[in-house]
């Protein structure tokens, strides 16, 4: 197998967003550096000649205990007035608690777990309170939704979003559904940009870190007149890989180091113009060209030669092919070209003292991967996805605040793999919903809140497998899900809220089909009951504690496992019970020192399964007592009722500290966090034991000194223990995806 993709993966595409885009990103990919300082300098010099502004005062007082704002109830409101469980955290927070990407959230939200998916370089694997979904390939609904700027994105695939020019970026805990176009299942991800701002101004920053690590960021910020603004933001990321790859006998000439490189360049242009004090227009148009490596596949420790997980070998005894099936160290073509493009609008008004919102939105990604998962694997996808949404609503105008939209989504998929042997998916999916919420206001001390969607979605599939395996089919799905909820202001700083929501995952079919009995199953939708009650306090001005306890209830929750004389496959599991704790807190000791965190407690179990689906869950006894004969129901049903659910943690906290300092002519500002979590199991039949996740305890720090007159240098650490761990693995070989080790490095920037 060599470094190409397979020619077979190779196709037309008959129309493509980024065909005008993509060419100039090829022109550029190799001087991409130069490019972006020397655009962002030219384009700010020729806008304007002004001296450095002074660090804003937002910008201060965001490093303080106050007010918060979150839109995740479609109105700009105080958090501590939002009766939901939401985090919320500002650019500045963002920059403090090193969130480089959507993945660092791991550490930073109570009772979430986000990795990069098995064997990929840009797939997100999200689970929020215990459930998630895994599954990158094929036409398999996200658990947990991202939206950036108001859209929805329908693929992991290129959703390990870098967090660049972020105004906030909140996460929303439970079912999304009521309020937002997309329904989600598990909770939602909200990415705001940066708007343009009516002035002249911009910002550059570069960091230079270990392993030859060089980011490279700009922005520039033009008003071209007095209601028409331009935003333009460049990023670029590169950085050698972590692993070294040592493969011996005929394969021993491949070997190389900086296995699992990084490299990214993104772009974002963004208009916004007001016609008037109600109307105006925001256009966006981003692009990202992502050449990264996936993170490739090595030995848990203590089952390799060396017992480094960075370096990538063939097991002890095992001599490396010519060709074929390669082990274990020995594949080599660890490669991924992604191309990611979008254009959005979104027109805002009054339409008879009504606020009204539509978001139109057309997205289009091309990915091309190559790396072992188990075995070598090649996979292109390329997706389109359209999507429409109408919200309006009244809000701040008497006892009821409301809500009412209505949303399109349309997606086209097309998956073309080799796993083993080649597979073909084609996919549609026609979604349709209306969706609407009111709070209203019995007192000033007491709300109720009642919320009801409508959705259809209507997908069509296509699969062809090896040996003739084929399937040919559609299915509707329809559901109604709502929510009921009430809360109590006790007095100006606390808050007591009760809720009950429903949700919804619709289904699908699995992309497998390794046997003439389990050809692309069909898996039925998921839905959940989800009750939560929760507090959000203040006290004395100097403490914020915000507690939520849930309890969810998922029937036909969607699995992917091995199943006996099925191979890999999808399906549900009957009934699924997850209760848990979240308190997030933050205590401002002093007017320069904070100490912020949050806690996750989750209580997991299968609570009712057949014996077909206990098998599938325990890989026909895998992961049971010696003594389970796994063919009697009576005897393999309890071992899968005892079984963790995956990624799903009995506890995860942080602790972080903020310091803040005048210093000269800026301020000193010094942040810190450490995280630990409890044990886990990342794969469903909790077996083999490398896939047992113990993780050390992580600590992260940052330094920066930020002068007033608009520069900043800053020097930084991640993982300063140099802890090695993994929260990924498959079940053969002792095969494991390493987390990142100890980085550090420094920044600098300007504003101006």
């Amino acid at each position: 197998m060599t470094g190409q993709i397979s020619p077979f993966l190779k196709k037309d595409i008959s129309f493509d967003l980024g065909e005008a885009i993509h060419p100039i990103f090829e022109e550029i990919s190799d001087m991409k550096k130069t490019l972006i300082c020397a655009s962002a300098v030219t384009a700010l010099s020729t806008a304007f000649c002004a001296p450095a502004l002074a660090q804003d005062a937002d910008e201060d007082s965001a490093r303080r205990l106050g007010t918060v704002n979150v839109t995740a109830q479609r109105v700009e409101e105080n958090l501590q007035d939002v009766p939901v469980a939401v985090t919320a955290l500002s650019s500045e927070q963002l920059e403090d608690k090193q969130v480089l990407n959507i993945q660092d959230l791991t550490a930073q939200v109570p009772n979430i777990n986000i990795a990069t998916n098995t064997g990929t370089a840009s797939a997100a694997r999200i689970f929020l309170r215990g459930v998630g979904e895994d599954e990158s390939r094929g036409a398999v609904d996200q658990a947990v939704g991202i939206y950036v700027d108001g859209v929805y994105i329908g693929r992991s695939v290129g959703s390990l979003f870098d967090v660049v020019d972020l105004e906030s970026l909140e996460v929303l805990r439970g079912p999304q559904g009521t309020l937002y176009g997309r329904n989600t299942v598990g909770g939602a991800i909200k990415l705001t940009s940066v708007q343009p701002q009516f002035e002249n101004s911009g910002k550059m920053s570069a960091t230079f870190g270990n392993f030859n690590r060089q980011e490279f960021k700009a922005t520039a910020n033009l008003a071209l007149a007095d209601q028409t603004a331009f935003r333009l933001t460049a990023f670029s990321r590169t950085r050698d890989g972590f692993h070294e790859l040592n493969p011996n006998g005929p394969l021993a000439s491949t070997a190389r180091d900086d296995v699992g490189a990084l490299d990214t360049l993104a772009l974002r242009a963004s208009l916004r113009h007001d016609f008037n004090e109600d109307w105006s227009v925001l256009i966006a148009v981003d692009h990202t060209d992502d050449n990264s490596d996936p993170i490739p596949d090595s030995a848990a420790p203590g089952n390799d030669a060396d017992n480094d997980i960075f370096t990538i070998e063939p097991l002890p005894g095992t001599t490396c092919p010519a060709g074929g099936l390669l082990p274990l160290g020995c594949f080599s073509a660890y490669e991924q070209e992604l191309q990611s493009t979008g254009i959005m609008a979104r027109v805002e008004g009054k339409l008879g003292g009504l606020d009204f919102t539509s978001i139109t939105a057309y997205r289009e990604l091309e990915d091309e991967l190559s790396t072992r998962i188990g075995f070598p694997y090649l996979q292109e996808t390329d997706q389109n996805q359209f999507s429409q949404e109408f919200t309006i609503g009244q809000t701040g105008q008497g006892a009821l605040d409301w809500i009412a939209g209505l949303y399109l989504f349309q997606e086209e998929l097309s998956l073309d793999t080799v796993f083993i042997f080649p597979f073909s998916i084609d996919s549609t999916t026609d979604s349709i919903a209306v969706f609407g919420q009111g709070t209203y206001a019995i007192n000033d001390q007491f709300s109720i809140t009642a919320g009801i969607r409508g959705t259809v979605d209507d997908k069509d599939f296509d699969g062809v497998g090896p040996f003739g395996f084929a399937r040919t089919d559609d299915a509707e799905f329809e559901n109604v899900s709502y929510t009921l909820g009430a809360d109590y202001r006790f007095n100006d700083d606390i808050l007591g809220y009760a809720k009950y929501s429903t949700g919804f995952k619709s289904g699908g079919w699995s992309p497998d089909a390794f046997s003439g009995t389990a050809v692309f199953l069909p898996v039925e939708e998921e839905t959940l009951d989800s009750f939560e009650v929760g507090i959000k306090s203040d006290w004395n001005d100097t403490v914020r504690l915000n507690v939520a306890a849930f309890f969810n209830q998922y029937e036909g929750l969607q699995i992917g496992a091995t199943v006996p004389g099925l191979g890999f496959t999808r399906f549900n599991v009957d009934e699924t019970e997850i209760a848990g704790i979240e308190v997030e807190g933050v205590w401002q000791v002093t007017e320069n020192f904070q100490i912020n965190g949050n806690l996750g407690l989750l209580d997991a179990e299968y609570t009712s399964l057949n014996g077909d689906q206990a098998r599938g869950l325990t890989n026909n006894g895998a992961g049971c007592p010696a003594g389970v004969d796994p063919s009697v129901d009576s005897q393999i049903i309890p071992c899968a009722l005892g079984l963790d659910l995956k990624n799903a943690p009995e506890y995860k906290a942080t602790i972080g500290a903020l310091y803040t300092q005048p210093v000269y002519q800026g301020e000193l500002i010094l942040s810190a966090d450490a995280s630990f979590e409890d044990d886990s199991w990342s794969l469903v039949a909790n077996s083999p034991a490398h896939a047992f996740i113990e993780i050390d305890t992580l600590i992260n720090a940052r330094l920066k000194y930020a002068d007033d007159r608009g520069w900043s240098v800053a020097v930084f650490g991640r993982n300063l223990t140099d802890e090695e761990y993994y929260r990924a693995a498959s079940a053969s070989s002792f095969t494991t995806y390493a987390s990142p080790p100890l980085e550090y490095g420094v920044e600098v920037g300007v504003e101006f």
